[in-house]
């Protein structure tokens, strides 16, 4: 059973949006690599308030960075060709290098998308969240890029609950 949680997802990311753009950004104290792990705390919250309440799955937060991964929420391309950024690294290889090409997926093509969180270039700047990172569970045309953490434009794809609790 899948539960649309598009909308949720559009929610969570303007007012965590306007949380660092207006309240940390704006403040230079705020703005700095220190104070960063306190947003991350503040926005987990959110997400469980706006997010993972309506759906009944609160009090489930157990890691800030990727407060995505308590239920199983697959991203869905949209149009033809949907871009993907995909990291160079695997996911127990840190730090993320998006460097590499970007690949055209067509949603037809057996892909399995993990939503993680919502990204941004530079967490220190003016937030956006124009990017969603997403672990890739499936590839059909490209077993390789299993495992592999990927960006994806929020406006090519929606976002479902598919079913119950489920820890990446």
């Amino acid at each position: 059973m899948k539960t649309d949680c598009t909308e949720l997802f559009f929610r969570y990311r303007e007012v965590a949006r306007l949380l660092w753009n207006l309240g940390f950004w704006v403040e230079p104290k705020l703005r700095q690599w220190d104070v960063l792990q306190l947003y991350r705390e503040i926005s987990a919250r959110l997400f469980e308030a706006l997010i993972l309440l309506p759906l009944g799955y609160q009090g489930q937060i157990e890691r800030e960075d990727t407060p995505g991964s308590i239920a199983n929420f697959q991203v869905v391309l949209r149009g033809p060709e949907a871009p993907l950024l995909v990291d160079r690294n695997l996911p127990h290889e840190p730090p993320h290098i998006w460097g590499g090409p970007e690949i055209k997926v067509d949603p037809e093509s057996g892909v399995s998308l993990r939503f993680l969180k919502f990204f941004d270039w530079n967490e220190l700047a003016r937030r956006d969240f124009r990017f969603i990172e997403v672990l890739i569970e499936d590839f059909q045309a490209r077993p390789d890029l299993v495992g592999h953490h990927a960006l994806v434009e929020m406006s090519d794809c929606s976002i479902a609950l598919v079913h119950g609790i489920s820890q990446v």
